[in-house]
């Protein structure tokens, strides 16, 4: 039994070695980071849509957004907003990503833990 914890406690800091290799790794993350805030598109315009509502914006048919609040043009402000959140849903909940035995944890794209790849088998 010793054993066994002894091998888990060292298979778990050589992970944390591993992430934060990961955080540290800018060219990954910038990459990675661009390329699972954008794909899959449809999910990306789903999340759109979510956020767009949560923050009080409707989507016109020329693709600007209105403050459905007061009625006019939504501001560089609002739309900066939904565009970090949009991107903060898509990282959080990317099945591509995870899908490829990743995660995002504390604002880093990391691999996922042994354990958490054996739960999804």
């Amino acid at each position: 039994m010793k054993g066994d914890r002894d091998f888990n406690k060292f298979g778990e800091n050589s992970h944390q070695q591993v992430i934060e290799m990961f955080e540290k790794d800018k060219p990954f993350q910038e990459e990675h980071k661009d390329y699972f805030s954008k794909n899959p598109n449809t999910l990306r315009i789903r999340f759109k849509q979510i956020e767009a509502g949560a923050l009080g914006l409707r989507e016109e048919d020329d693709g600007s957004y209105t403050d459905f609040n007061n009625n006019t043009p939504a501001t560089e402000k609002q739309l900066s907003t939904l565009k970090k959140q949009t991107d903060e849903a898509m990282l959080k909940q990317n099945p591509d990503m995870s899908e490829q035995g990743f995660e995002y944890k504390n604002g880093f794209i990391v691999p996922k833990s042994v354990k958490e790849l054996q739960r999804k088998e």
